[in-house]
């Protein structure tokens, strides 16, 4: 009961549900959540330290405040930039023995913010871009949350039977139906990648046929886009037709510009701010660029490094068994969100990510274990033959 409770609360603050009652309190709680999901781990019996990230995000904490220091930074930018980088901390601890809580967190965002957007979406005008809005104020970050804990939802419908399948089933079809209501591009495309490496996982026939179907409709996009429907529809979805006021290669031009000044500290916590205020943006759009500007291209290495790490996860089980590959999408989904927005500035985001992680680990724990299992027994087969074999020719010696 208190693991669900406990499950519940942190699911107020990664969904963005806190921002109704405090939005600073969004800001600093998943950071808060995440130290203490790592003191609850560390006191397991069977804990796993991961030395890379605790030392990472450590390396990251001292050159935030090196940084603050050094360009005079406001107090409250600087406690926004700690808690975005001790947030990171929860990925440097795994214990199985808190899959229960990862789970529901995980399970509990997934359906607060499920509900609230198809709530929103009920009086909103269809297939319309900017027509949700988000408790914390970035609508698309809910698109990529929701990504991120559907491939639970698609595990979930592997182990249930009856009504509780049906259910998941259901509930998949209400998580997509969330995401184009979001109409976010970025959140469709990675939603569609989910589905993808989910439903081809085993089907290469079916992989050939839709990369024909793909090839097809590239081939004839131009007659396609003359279609009236469709080429509204893609207006609408801010695809064709869209001017934004700053492209993203203008921002992280003018990022760059100013890293390139500022390369070892960044313009410190909250300078972004005022560095991209000439073209009216508050931050870069970017994970890496963001670090990079802010604290500088030491600490956007180290969050690279972070990245590569986590990405591992996926590709040790790529060529093993789909449930557990599955359960390693969500940092695909964080990972294609992070290339045009800034999740890190959001700790609670951080947080859900500890959680995704966590069971993306315990899935490939599972995969070796039974990987191990395999060989022990194929292993023993042959031995017990051998034996049969030498006290057969003993008899037959005899």
């Amino acid at each position: 009961m208190s693991t669900t409770i406990a499950a519940f609360i942190a699911a107020l603050i990664t969904s963005g549900m806190t921002s109704f009652v405090s939005h600073d309190l969004t800001l600093v709680g998943g950071s808060i959540a995440a130290v203490i999901f790592a003191a609850s781990t560390v006191v397991q019996r069977n804990v796993i330290i991961y030395p890379a990230f605790l030392l990472g995000t450590i390396a990251m904490t001292v050159i935030a405040l090196v940084s603050s220091e050094t360009n005079t930074s406001p107090f409250d930018s600087t406690i926004h930039v700690l808690s975005m980088y001790v947030a990171i901390i929860g990925l440097a601890f795994f214990s199985p023995d808190l899959s229960s809580f990862c789970q529901q967190l995980m399970m509990a965002t997934n359906l607060m913010l499920t509900g609230w957007v198809l709530y929103q979406g009920y009086y909103a005008e269809p297939l319309k871009a900017w027509q949700i809005s988000s408790p914390t104020g970035g609508s698309n970050a809910m698109a990529a949350q929701i990504n991120m804990t559907i491939p639970l939802v698609l595990a979930r419908i592997h182990t249930s039977t009856g009504q509780k399948k049906i259910a998941y089933v259901t509930l998949v079809f209400l998580n997509s139906m969330a995401v184009f209501i979001i109409m976010s591009r970025n959140g469709i495309a990675a939603m569609m990648i989910i589905y993808t490496l989910y439903l081809l996982f085993n089907h290469k026939r079916l992989a050939v046929v839709v990369i024909i179907a793909i090839t097809s409709i590239g081939v004839s996009m131009d007659s396609i886009l003359q279609t009236p429907f469709v080429h509204h529809l893609l207006v609408r979805l801010r695809f064709v037709g869209y001017v934004p006021t700053a492209p993203r290669s203008v921002i992280w031009r003018v990022a760059w510009d100013h890293i390139k000044v500022h390369p070892m500290l960044g313009v410190g916590p909250g300078g972004p701010k005022k560095a991209l205020a000439v073209i009216d943006i508050y931050h870069a759009h970017n994970n890496f660029v963001q670090v990079a500007l802010e604290t500088g291209i030491p600490s956007a290495v180290i969050l690279g490094v972070f990245v590569l790490f986590l990405l591992r996860l996926p590709v040790a089980t790529l060529m093993k068994r789909r449930e557990h590959f599955v359960m390693t999408l969500p940092v695909l989904a964080y990972t294609t969100y992070s290339w045009t927005a800034m999740p890190l500035g959001y700790s609670g985001m951080t947080l859900l990510l500890v959680a995704c992680v966590h069971e993306a680990r315990l899935a490939i724990l599972q995969q070796n274990q039974m990987a191990a299992q395999s060989r022990r027994s194929w292993q023993g087969i042959p031995a017990k033959r051998s034996r049969l074999m030498v006290q057969s020719e003993c008899r037959s010696r005899s």
